[in-house]
């Protein structure tokens, strides 16, 4: 018989695991590498929304549909920074379809800032 974890004792687990005196030492020890690596990862995020500011002014993207637009190129540039190569022509494709389906972003749009952020433009 199977026996599942109950949201309970998930909590449970959890409360024991993540005392505040533990996590805040490990947090004091890790806080150098922590805030050199979110200072590289901010700045490649600032650095992606540079370069697809300009696409959307061209196309006159404003208002909410800019946010649209960015978040599309930070999610892009967050799988992009994991995988490559095929995998990442798959995600890309995928998200590209999901944002040209479920929001009705303009697939000419998402196409730049596909090339911009990763450099290839998948076939839709």
């Amino acid at each position: 018989m199977t026996l599942y974890k109950l949201g309970s004792a998930r909590f449970d687990k959890w409360k024991a695991k993540y005392d505040p005196t533990t996590v805040g030492n490990r947090f004091t020890q890790v806080s150098a590498v922590a805030a050199d690596r979110a200072q590289q990862g901010l700045l490649e995020y600032a650095s992606v929304q540079d370069l697809v500011r300009p696409i959307l002014d061209k196309y006159g993207v404003t208002g909410p549909d800019r946010a649209l637009y960015l978040g599309f190129a930070n999610k892009l540039l967050k799988h992009a920074l994991r995988v490559s190569g095929a995998a990442g022509t798959n995600i890309a494709a995928g998200l590209k379809s999901m944002y040209v389906t479920a929001f009705k972003a303009d697939p000419t749009i998402i196409d730049e800032i596909i090339q911009v952020v990763t450099g290839y433009v998948t076939p839709y």
